[in-house]
Formats: C-alpha cells, sequence, structure tokens
C-alpha cells in the first residue's frame, strides 16, 4: 500500500497490513481473547435503521475500486458493497462466503474453488464462476493492486473453468498459503465489464452515493445470507481529524461507531451507559524500522544496541496505556506458527552501551521519521528517543508529516522510521515485508537463508514440517531483520448503545461484517 498510491492496512497500508484488511487465516484465536465492557447482547435482530461509522484515514485518493481499498475506509466501501469467496470472523478464524469449497490438491499445487448456487448481483445479473475468474484476473493485473503480491504464485494461464461454478488454479509451485490473500478487500468478486464509477456488487448493501468522503449504502434485499442485513442503510464518514473530532462527533449522537479509539480515549468511555467499549486482545503493531543495508544499522552490533536499549514493558504503559501485551521483534503473535521458544529479548541499556563502544558509535546521533498512520506513533517515538539518552544515543525526532507526504517522501527510503500492520498471519506480514522481493521491505533486509526457510515452509503440505521451517525463518527475523517490535495493542472501539450485533473484534467495526448489525 504504499507510496504512490497513499497507502498498510491490514496500507493506507492500515487497510492491508492492518488491516486492513488481511485475515489470519489460521489464527487459533477464540472468545477468549475478546472482551468488552459489555455483554452480548440478547435481543432478537430486527430490520430498519441506519448505522453510521466515523472513519479515521479517509483520503481524497479513497475509491469505490476493490482493486484499490488501501484505507479502512475504502475497506468498509468493500465489505458493504461486495462479497470475497472466503471471510473472517471477529475471532479471525476464516470461514467460506461466496465460496462453498476452497481447497487445494494434495500437492498445494492445484486449487479447487467452487461458489455458491443463486447469489445474484446488485443489478439482478447472476454470479458465475466467469465472475470469479474475472475478479482474480483484474486483481492481479489493475496497477498498484495489493493483491498481484499475494497472487504471485497464480499462474494467469493455469485458471480452468468447469462448469458454471467451479475453477481449478493452477499455481507456478506448491504454496500452502495461497487462500490466505482472499480474505483482503481488494479480492472481492465483482461482475465481469465492472466499472468502478458504477459500483455493482452481491454484497449486503448496495451503492447509493459517494462524496464528500461520506460514503451512503442501502439495503441489498436479495442478499443472499440468513435474511441479511437487518439494517436499512449504513454511512461511511471520514474525518481528517482522526481524534478530537471523531470523539465529538459520536458524544453528540452525529456518528454512532468509532473504530481505532485512541488509549487515552478509552477512560471517557468507560462505565458510560449509552456508549459502548469494545476491545480485543493485542495483535496489531507499530515497529520501529531500521535499514540495515546501510549505516549505522548495517552494523550488527548497532542493531542489536538499539533492540537491547528499548523499555518494552514503559512504552507499553505509556503508550498503550497499558492496554496490550510487550513484543519480541516479531509480528504476528496471534498465529499458530509464532516462535514463543525464542527467549524475550530483555532491556539492557548496558549491553546496548557496550555494543556501540564496540561498533565506534558513541554518542550517536539519528533521525526518526515517526510514522502518521496511527495517533499514538507520535507517542511511542517521543518515548523512544528519552531511553535512548540512557545509552548516550541523541534521536532527533523529525517533523511530523501528513500521511500522502510520509508515503511519498521518506516511506522506504529513510533509515530510522515507524510502520503499522493488524492482525494478519505471518505468511502476509512476511510476503509483504520481510523477504528480499517484499514491496513493503522498509527495512531492505535481506536474507537469503531467511527466503528459502519461507519457501520451504510454503511449499511443504506437512504442517510440522512448515513449523520447523518457520522457527528458524523467525529466529532470523528477531536476530538480524531491521525491526522493533515493542509492543502488540489491543483493538478498541466504541459503538452507541443503540445497535446490536456487534462485538469485540481483533480488526475492530471497519472490518466487522455489518450485515449482523441491527438497531435495537
Amino acid at each position: 500500500m504504499k507510496p504512490t498510491l497513499l497507502m498498510p492496512a491490514m496500507v493506507t497500508r492500515r487497510n492491508v497490513l492492518l488491516g486492513g484488511g488481511i485475515a489470519a487465516a489460521t489464527v487459533l484465536a477464540g472468545p477468549s481473547l475478546l472482551r468488552s465492557a459489555y455483554a452480548t447482547d440478547n435481543a432478537i435482530p430486527k430490520r430498519g435503521g441506519t448505522f453510521r461509522v466515523g472513519a479515521e484515514d479517509a483520503s481524497s485518493k479513497d475509491n469505490m475500486d476493490p482493486a484499490l481499498a488501501f484505507s479502512g475506509f475504502a475497506a468498509m466501501m468493500c465489505r458493504a458493497m461486495y462479497d470475497s469467496l472466503v471471510k473472517e470472523d471477529a475471532t479471525g478464524k476464516p470461514y467460506d462466503s461466496l465460496a462453498e469449497v476452497f481447497e487445494p490438491d494434495a500437492t498445494a499445487q492445484v486449487w479447487t474453488i467452487r461458489i455458491r448456487d443463486g447469489v445474484t448481483f446488485h443489478d439482478g445479473k447472476a454470479v458465475t464462476i466467469d465472475d470469479v475468474i474475472f475478479s482474480i484476473t483484474r486483481a492481479m493485473t489493475t496497477t498498484g493492486s495489493l493483491a498481484a503480491r499475494n497472487l504471485e504464485a497464480l499462474d494467469p494461464k493455469g485458471i480452468e473453468k468447469d462448469g458454471k461454478h467451479t475453477a481449478r488454479l493452477r499455481l507456478k509451485y506448491p504454496y500452502s498459503f495461497f487462500k490466505q490473500a482472499f480474505f483482503h478487500p481488494s479480492l472481492s468478486i465483482v461482475p465481469t465489464g465492472f466499472d468502478p464509477k458504477k459500483p455493482v456488487g452481491s454484497g449486503p448493501f448496495k451503492f447509493v452515493s459517494f462524496e464528500d468522503q461520506k460514503f451512503i449504502a442501502e439495503r441489498n434485499p436479495n442478499y443472499w445470507l440468513d435474511g441479511k442485513p437487518y439494517l436499512d442503510r449504513i454511512e461511511v464518514i471520514g474525518f481528517a481529524d482522526a481524534t478530537t473530532a471523531r470523539m465529538n462527533a459520536l458524544m453528540s449522537g452525529q456518528i454512532d461507531a468509532m473504530p481505532n479509539l485512541a488509549f487515552t480515549q478509552a477512560r471517557t468511555i468507560e462505565g458510560r451507559e449509552d456508549i459502548k467499549l469494545l476491545s480485543a486482545a493485542g495483535a496489531s503493531f507499530e515497529p520501529f524500522t531500521m535499514r540495515v543495508d546501510q549505516p549505522p544499522f548495517k552494523d550488527p552490533r548497532v542493531l542489536e544496541a538499539f533492540k537491547l536499549m528499548v523499555d518494552r514493558e514503559q512504552l507499553l504503559r505509556n503508550v498503550y496505556a497499558g492496554r496490550g501485551r510487550i513484543g519480541n521483534d516479531l509480528g504476528w503473535a496471534q498465529d499458530p506458527y509464532y516462535n514463543a521458544g525464542i527467549p524475550q529479548r530483555a532491556y539492557d541499556p548496558d549491553k546496548a552501551k557496550f555494543l556501540l563502544k564496540e561498533a565506534g558509535q558513541e554518542g550517536l546521533e539519528i533521525e526518526l521519521y515517526p510514522s502518521p498512520e496511527a495517533p499514538w506513533n507520535s507517542a511511542a517515538a517521543q518515548v523512544l528517543a528519552q531511553q535512548a539518552k540512557k545509552v548516550g544515543v541523541t534521536i532527533k525526532l523529525a517533523a511530523s508529516a501528513d500521511l500522502s507526504s510520509f508515503y511519498d517522501q521518506k516511506y522506504l527510503k529513510v533509515e530510522f522510521s515507524q510502520d503499522m500492520f493488524g492482525p494478519n498471519p505471518l505468511s502476509v506480514t512476511a510476503g509483504y515485508s520481510l523477504l528480499p522481493d517484499s514491496p513493503y521491505n522498509e527495512s531492505h533486509w535481506k536474507d537469503e537463508k531467511a527466503a528459502e526457510l519461507f519457501k520451504l515452509a510454503s511449499s511443504t503440505g506437512d504442517s510440522e514440517k512448515a513449523r520447523q521451517y518457520l522457527n528458524d525463518f523467525q529466529q532470523l527475523v528477531h536476530d538480524k531483520a531491521g525491526w522493533i517490535v515493542w509492543g502488540f495493542r489491543d483493538s478498541l472501539q466504541a459503538v452507541t448503545g443503540k445497535f446490536g450485533g456487534l462485538e469485540p473484534s481483533l480488526r475492530g467495526v471497519n472490518m466487522h461484517d455489518l450485515s449482523g448489525v441491527w438497531a435495537l
């Protein structure tokens, strides 16, 4: 998602790397990970009502083309209008949606997709496998499509149609993580000949209007799933001020939901009877990124020193208000392949000073470019700058930039910065940022051994062998990659008490299936 397209996500990469948007297809997180200040709604769903969501990352580049759904705002529009072959629930577990079957053969090189019969687009036309093939091909070939990266294994000539509802996709090589690409909004299913200026999908809501950072859609009376949606109308409203303005709008009743609540704002919500605080245990993270292809981080001693000088507990308290857990320089903490056997990197300023001295970098001065993607990134940068003083390092904080300028001028270019990732699986995060040919390799880390381990893991059908390969891969990431993953933050959402069907979610309201929301 980034620089030229102003993406992160899930993209903003907020959608993709954040999230926005790619599900942890093998996540084992269950209900125990989710907690709320309120009990689950017991009311019987009913029809009617308008649900208004305040989006924090709207941009002038947002549009209704799913292939270019880079921001959380765009993701909400896509989730409303379009449907996907597979989706994720609030805990990150996958389930089939338009697809009745989506499975590999024994080699993981040929995948069969069979879609549901009887599903129609908003214009009344039936959804067929031709539309699925068109959507996949479009996602692969549209300039700037984030899905293209996750579809690199697919041979464009290896798509074989078998009747109205079935297709077989032959990959260039075995790839057991292939299905994970299809959770992202950029792989929404659209009709053959799709025109993003006149959006038609098969999702729960039909397009009404999109102007002045306000998206409106109305109920699709012919939606295929369980009599849903319940709401008559949804509105997604973009806010330039992600914190104060959105909170004021929520408190005054101008919006009904506020995704990605700032941690300091959670205290304002807790205890109120008219607004629910929904909180899911941490899986998203904002790493400090260091370019290891140039000084000073090209020297592994400096790289290790920076990882050791970080007081992760203090960052967790001061930046996330304690709402999360510390990290160990690896992302994907919710992934079942996460290597929890790597000892936690401890805070050791004395060793950090020793390594800096040994590297001839005593009194090092360096500029840090905070990412504007999240309001707490600036706070994290300030805390780190204070911690660095204890080991003789001076971190100068660059002037804040708007999102567009940051991605156009700084992202992937500067030696010391920040990024933002959602609760994506290891395979997705690695593919985007940790392999030699990754498009968003912020640290410019290019380790051929790590790449080979990842390839071996993704091509084997044996889960235990995959775990062994990925354990070794993660050890290399922990030791050599230019990431400081100091913590994982909880997902906080605020929703007025006028609606049911919402629950704590790893990705929040913007990734939630709003077809199940109803007005109380």
